[in-house]
């Protein structure tokens, strides 16, 4: 690990100007410490004595330079002791100054660093968290810097300190190589080693057989499925199920993983064949899971497809010929009309109807009825799929032969269907075996092979797939060796370790112990909000229940725009004209400068850089990223730091969703703090929305949707958006699926600073499970109710009387089914509470599309009482209602505000997999997390030029600022990378027009 730069320059002296809370803990002298200085003869070494202890206590060594101590330390110490901080410039005597020091470290027990037990104990410590922990070498630096610091252990010199930290990194390093290489049998890692050798003619522009193993799918085309199964069964060379890797931490074996994925042949190459091995275990174990989640997502996409043309097929067929159907209703409708006339006997009836109408034209009409209404058995688009039947079969032999599917009780029926067709595949399936499986499949495939026997084993097939695609979907159907496609289900604590760990859970959680004492509570809680909202219904606006079509229904009033006043507007335009104009490369070179940001971004391989001025290059290629521009933009070849080469090296090995991630928390960190953003919130509440990205490339991951991508498909950016403006989580999704499936996923997740308890949404993230799951885990869950007639209110006692809401109440919650479910229903909020499973899979798995499973129908049963209880306050609370759509409109503003940043190539999204589009539009949040914070900082220059200047800048005025201005900054035109010497130490540019009033 070569040095840091940073460390180098504050290791061990003072940076800055230390703050109020720095000189209160380490600064404050104790009565002990007193009671030491009184026993010194001057003033002069009193005051130097005191400076040397205090800033030991702080800075871990004794400052070799007393003249750079801070000016505010002396004084503050120099207060303390009733003594002139000048007095300390006579502190000059070398042998006062050692005789000092001994003392400190002998009446403070003070240890050296270098001392051969403390050395050991700092060793065994360090390599412990080295090995077993999945933190980085400048955390375990910080760490151990800490450690040193809490355990009174003087610190040596920089090198020396990361000279210790490095050796100790390289041992643990050796030692899970070690682990790594023991893991395959000697013929694996032949064929491990085998990986690095050339493929003869480059394939998919690969180089070495790893290069084909390295190589995503693209998208979901015959092609690329092909090279799927390619890929997996090379993978399957190895039997990874039975490697025993459970004694190595998973984040360490996921990072080796991603850096032999990323790491160039050559380098791998030269690395010694132990490492070798190590790395292609990592990658082999990890990336064998990716690739089967790759490939049953491109079959899913691939027959998904081919289902719905049948589908669409079947519904253009109905359409065209609903005139025909009409005409012939109208016929048969009319005999039947005739049938029930009593003037007409028994015997002349038959006479009759032949008489009006002809033999065939009646024959015409029940055979065109039963041609259209046959829904359930949907015979043209069963005729269609036949057509396509090539398409289906083409993959089975792959499918048998690569993966094996296991399945829930409700995946029975697929999983019989699916060993039939292993037995008999490749030999036809004929109509006498049908009977075998006839109860296993739909209705329709029975009623279509019985009416058509000939074509038994295609339809089998078909049926057979459709089975496995809805099961994969449903989670009835999962795959062992997957991240994706596993069984939720089995990722609840098992209840074993449940029964061990359920207190503990239920405290954290504050639920109660037993079924019958949460139906007491939910009840009480219902009462309390139907009495709550009945108090306030009169003085409400916002809703009113009026009889709609003979009904009651609830009518939800739009919410007013508050008008602006005039000293409002004064006061916002003042603030747009104080705040200087900016390019946006010089709002990152300044965000830099204040926070250190480019200190998060670390190589692939963890270690440390010897390249210069790598946070130019780190800058450039953020705002390449963010502003879809492509790196030629920001590149020149007159700085070493902007070359294409070298930028295209920090894209690739430097920008990572966990560097990212960290340098987004250090943003959230330090404008959480900001005057103006604890004004505007204190970051309890969040929203949470969509932001739509058309991808005109093919990608397995994009979808299409008309309404938001036009002809083309697109995904979308689920990000999470705080009350004080920041962005503190994203999330890329698939075209436009249900924002709700992906909402407790992302909310408990996030790894920032910040932790909402209350989340805002649109309509489109609305479900009662969800209410249900928010409810268990202590979270407020606060969508928008924009459905003006169709508000449904539940209760739980049906002989309450809840007055006007009498009529509009009338659906009852079942509490049986959350009396018996509730043990389960506490496994599941505890297992999403310690991050065992995976929330949007397993709100997949308990929906089951539509067809919950008993414990789903139990968690929405219990999510009805907190949606009822939401419905309640939203429409007899207009401050709440208020609230939640304020909140909404900020994150539609910060959509705003990333849209303009993303303004190269018409906004459209250009990467085809989804590692890029994660990073990039991760990146697109960070540096718009930049502009926020920047622009946060200048708005209390602002406020503080502006309250000279008369204005009223109360804390309501400051609150209907927004940090989201981005008329300003110029995102457009030639960027320049160059640091303004005059901001360093926290320094401000000068504000515009500061004069002008």
């Amino acid at each position: 690990m070569p040095t840091n730069p940073h460390h180098q320059q504050s290791f061990g002296t003072f940076e800055g100007i230390s703050s109020a809370d720095q000189l209160r803990l380490y600064f404050q002298l104790t009565d002990f410490d007193r009671a030491l200085i009184d026993e010194m003869r001057s003033a002069t070494t009193k005051l130097g004595f005191a400076v040397q202890l205090s800033s030991v206590r702080f800075l871990g060594t004794f400052p070799t330079n007393l003249q750079q101590v801070p000016a505010e330390v002396i004084d503050y110490l120099a207060k303390q002791l009733t003594i002139d901080g000048r007095a300390l410039a006579g502190y000059t005597r070398k042998m006062t100054i050692s005789q000092h020091m001994a003392l400190i470290k002998r009446k403070y027990h003070y240890q050296a660093f270098t001392d051969p037990a403390v050395k050991a104990s700092l060793n065994d410590w360090l390599l412990e968290r080295a090995r077993f922990t999945n933190e980085t070498e400048k955390l375990l630096f910080d760490m151990l810097l800490k450690k040193c610091l809490d355990e009174k252990i003087l610190l040596p010199g920089v090198t020396t300190f990361e000279r210790f930290v490095n050796g100790v990194t390289e041992v643990a390093a050796d030692l899970l190589d070690s682990q790594l290489v023991a893991v395959p049998s000697a013929e694996e890692t032949d064929r491990l080693l085998n990986l690095l050798t050339a493929v003869g003619e480059p394939i998919y522009g690969a180089t070495i057989k790893m290069d084909l193993l390295r190589n995503p799918l693209m998208d979901e085309s015959r092609k690329e499925i092909n090279r799927g199964f390619t890929r997996l069964k090379q993978f399957q060379q190895f039997k990874t199920e039975d490697w025993q890797l459970g004694a190595i931490p998973a984040g360490k074996l996921k990072n080796l993983a991603n850096y032999a994925f990323k790491a160039k042949a050559s380098l791998i190459k030269r690395m010694s064949v132990k490492r070798q091995t190590a790395l292609l275990v990592a990658f082999v174990s990890e990336y064998r899971k990716r690739a089967m989640d790759e490939q049953l997502l491109a079959l899913s996409r691939f027959y998904e497809t081919l289902f719905k043309r049948a589908k669409n097929k079947e519904a253009k067929e109905r359409l065209r010929t609903i005139k025909d159907f009409d005409h012939a209703a109208l016929t048969l409708s009319q005999i039947v009309r005739l049938l029930m006339d009593e003037t007409i006997s028994s015997q002349d009836l038959r006479n009759k109807v032949l008489a009006t109408y002809p033999p065939e034209i009646i024959e015409s009409a029940v055979t065109q009825v039963n041609q259209l209404v046959r829904n359930e058995r949907e015979p043209i688009a069963i005729e269609e799929l036949l057509n396509a039947y090539r398409k289906f079969r083409k993959f089975i032999p792959d499918i048998l032969a690569t993966i094996v599917f296991e399945g829930t009780t409700n995946g029975q029926d697929c999983l019989m269907v699916w060993e039939f067709i292993r037995q008999r595949f490749p030999r036809p399936v004929t109509y006498r075996m049908f009977e075998q499986i006839v109860e296993k499949l739909p209705k329709k495939w029975r009623y279509y092979i019985r009416e058509n026997p000939q074509v038994t084993n295609q339809c089998v097939l078909i049926a057979g797939i459709e089975l496995l695609v809805h099961g994969l979907k449903r989670h009835d159907i999962y795959v062992r060796q997957s991240n994706r496609y596993l069984d939720p289900m089995a990722c609840l604590i098992d209840k074993s370790t449940w029964r061990q760990q359920k207190a503990v859970l239920i405290q954290q959680l504050d639920l109660p112990q037993t079924g019958q004492a949460a139906v007491e509570a939910v009840k009480q809680d219902l009462a309390l909000s139907y009495a709550e909202a009945l108090k306030n219904w009169a003085d409400s606006e916002m809703a009113q229940v009026k009889e709609v079509d003979g009904q009651e229904k609830i009518i939800v009033a739009k919410l007013r725009k508050v008008r602006e006043q005039k000293d409002e507007a004064a006061f916002k335009s003042r603030v747009r004209h104080l705040i200087p104009k900016i390019d946006l490369s010089d709002i990152l070179l300044e965000v830099n400068q204040q926070l250190q940001l480019t200190q998060c971004f670390s190589h692939v391989s963890e270690s440390g850089t010897k390249m210069k001025h790598v946070d130019i290059s780190i800058l450039a290629v953020l705002l390449a990223e963010a502003c879809n521009i492509g790196l030629s933009p920001v590149a020149k070849n007159s700085s070493n730091s902007l070359k294409y080469d070298r930028l295209m090296y920090v894209d690739h090995q430097y920008l990572r969703i966990d560097t990212l991630a960290a340098a987004n928390r250090r943003i959230i960190n330090a404008h959480k703090k900001l005057k103006s953003a604890l004004i505007w919130g204190d970051g309890q509440m969040a929203s949470a929305d969509g932001i739509r990205y058309v991808t005109p490339q093919r990608s397995l991951y994009s979808r299409s949707n008309p309404k938001y991508f036009g002809r083309g498909r697109g995904v979308t950016f689920y990000n999470f958006v705080s009350d004080q403006y920041i962005g503190f989580h994203g999330m890329v999704v698939a075209g436009t699926l249900r924002d709700s499936l992906y909402l407790l996923e992302g909310f408990l997740n996030q790894g920032s600073s910040l932790e909402p308890t209350q989340i805002m949404t649109d309509t489109a993230g609305y479900s009662d499970l969800v209410f249900g799951l928010f409810g268990l885990l202590g979270f407020q869950f606060s969508p928008r109710i924009a459905n003006s007639q169709g508000t449904k209110l539940w209760r739980i006692d049906s002989t309450a009387d809840y007055q006007v809401l009498n009529g509009v109440s009338q659906n009852r919650i079942n509490l049986r089914l959350i009396e018996e479910h509730w043990e389960d229903i506490l496994r599941v909020a505890g297992s999403l509470k310690s991050g065992k499973v995976n929330a949007t899979e397993l709100t997949q798995a308990l929906q089951r599309e539509g067809h919950p499973t008993a414990l789903g129908k139990a968690i929405t049963e219990y999510g009805k009482v907190y949606k009822t209880k939401h419905q309640l306050r939203y429409l007899s609370d207009e401050i709440y209602a208020r609230q939640i759509l304020e909140q909404l409109n900020n994150g539609e503003a910060r959509h705003a505000l990333c849209r303009n940043i993303f303004y190269g190539r018409k906004g459209k999204l250009y990467q085809t997999y989804f590692d890029g589009m994660e990073e990039q539009l991760n990146a697109l949040s960070l540096v718009t997390n930049a502009i926020i914070y920047w622009n946060t900082v200048y708005l209390e220059k602002i406020v503080t030029q502006m309250q000279s200047e008369g204005f009223d800048c109360s804390d309501d005025m400051i609150g209907k600022l927004s940090p989201l201005m981005f008329e300003h900054i110029n995102f457009v035109g030639k960027y320049t990378f160059q640091y303004n010497e005059a901001l360093e130490n926290g320094h401000l540019r000068p504000l515009d027009e500061a004069d002008e009033k």
